[in-house]
């Protein structure tokens, strides 16, 4: 019985064959090629792939992008090539300097930008650049990634967005460099899962700050004239919380007596600034914990100037609160203690008042 012809194998061009010898010259460790013989090479081998198909492209791309020596300007073509070349170099390639990435973030597409995100180490510059573009889908894929590192004014500029997309928040509070000043301006655009999580971690204990300042409390009050920036600051380190002063000029007594009234008449103006004055924090804050969604902001209220749980529960009854946050402020009451409950809302009022720079 005759056997078949075997089939001939595929010709291989000129310019394939030629491709992939460059390749493996560009490859070689360098105690076997020195950095000028690798230079042309490399630029021999970049000027063929400006014109060599997308397939053979591919195929170097994936090749260069596991090398460590790979030549950074010909990374940097393939980087810029269409995505599905362009992914494995994006991906993986450790020679890219900042520089270049920056470049190709700033050159490339969309899925140039999700792939560079999700590199498995993105410096403080390269998270930046990325953030300033704005896309969410890339912002996402920046935040899912443990290996990127975001500086503060990229923080900020994130917090900025996550106003306008909530689902960013719980992305920004995984990363270790959010700072309680910003955890803390983030909780009004959360959600009440994220919310815990912000309360949980960035609502401490002041404890270290009032050993350190304890004797200068009675140096400050002796001081003549007061020192502003001085009362600011111990004004957030203080363990008192309510305005004796307020309470024994208040008609109603203290902050109880301001709530109780509140229930009865309801919330008016002047009783408003009664209770912000008697709970030492600014009108504005209070305002905007009547207003808020959530009954969380109120529970920190009534936890950190002693409030009982009865009055806290008149407080969410007169901002008309949903079974849901009172439940959450339920939980937020009975977790928190007196002194975390008082750090997050000296933070919270601090904000308000400390001049900008």
């Amino acid at each position: 019985m005759d056997r078949p012809d075997p089939v001939p194998a595929p010709a291989v061009s000129a310019r394939s064959r030629l491709t992939r010898r460059l390749a493996d010259i560009v490859c070689l460790p360098s105690s076997q090629l020195s950095p000028q013989e690798r230079w042309i090479v490399a630029d021999v081998l970049e000027e063929i792939m400006r014109h060599a198909a997308p397939d053979l492209r591919g195929r170097i791309a994936r090749r260069l992008a596991e090398q460590a020596e790979a030549p950074p300007g010909l990374l940097r073509r393939l980087a810029l090539d269409a995505f599905e070349v362009a992914e494995p170099i994006l991906q993986t390639a450790k020679s890219l300097t900042d520089f270049d990435l920056m470049e190709i973030a700033s050159k490339g597409e969309s899925r140039h930008r999700q792939a560079i995100a999700r590199r498995s180490h993105v410096s403080e510059v390269v998270s930046a650049a990325l953030v300033s573009a704005g896309d969410m889908t890339e912002v996402s894929a920046l935040l899912a990634n443990p290996g990127a590192r975001l500086a503060s004014q990229t923080l900020d500029r994130l917090l900025q967005m996550a106003a306008g997309e909530p689902g960013l928040a719980r992305g920004i509070i995984k990363h270790s460099e959010l700072r309680p000043a910003q955890a803390l301006a983030l909780f009004w655009d959360c959600g009440h899962e994220e919310r815990r999580l912000l309360l949980e971690r960035f609502g401490v204990s002041r404890a270290i700050l009032q050993d350190a300042a304890d004797d200068v409390f009675p140096l400050a009050a002796s001081e003549t004239p007061r020192d502003e920036l001085i009362g600011r600051a111990l004004s957030y380190i203080e363990r008192r919380q309510r305005n004796r002063a307020a309470a024994e000029r208040s008609a109603y007594g203290s902050l109880e007596g301001a709530v109780e009234e509140a229930r009865r008449n309801g919330i008016t103006p002047a009783i408003s600034d009664e209770m912000a004055t008697l709970a030492n924090i600014q009108r504005s804050l209070l305002d905007r914990m009547l207003g808020d969604f959530g009954g969380e902001p109120l529970a920190v209220l009534a936890k950190a100037t002693g409030l009982s749980r009865n009055h806290l529960m008149m407080m969410l009854e007169l901002a008309g609160r949903a079974e849901a946050a009172i439940e959450q402020a339920r939980y937020v009451f009975d977790t928190l203690s007196v002194d975390r409950a008082q750090t997050v809302l000296r933070y919270w009022n601090w904000s308000l008042t400390r001049p900008v720079a």
